[in-house]
């Protein structure tokens, strides 16, 4: 997405990148809850705990990528105008 002098898109770069991420994460987070079930129902305890492992580590990530989010809709972060 990019900004135009006379045209200002409402986000910036930035803030559209961070909820992108925080989309993809979301969507990923769901899709890792079908495969921790797949791999129960196959009797693959190995397979469910990595999965619960990248799920927890995205989710981690999340939660991050909220708080720098919000940090650079604040102006706290990034330096950039909107």
């Amino acid at each position: 997405m990019q900004e135009n002098s006379t045209d200002k898109h409402p986000l910036s770069n930035l803030e559209y990148d961070w909820i992108t991420l925080i989309q993809n994460k979301a969507q990923a987070l769901m899709a890792y809850d079908q495969y921790i079930k797949d791999a129960e129902q196959a009797g693959s305890p190995e397979c469910a705990a990595f999965f619960r492992r990248v799920h927890d580590a995205d989710k981690a990530q999340l939660a991050e990528a909220r708080q720098h989010l919000v940090a650079v809709m604040q102006g706290k972060m990034g330096g950039g105008s909107r």
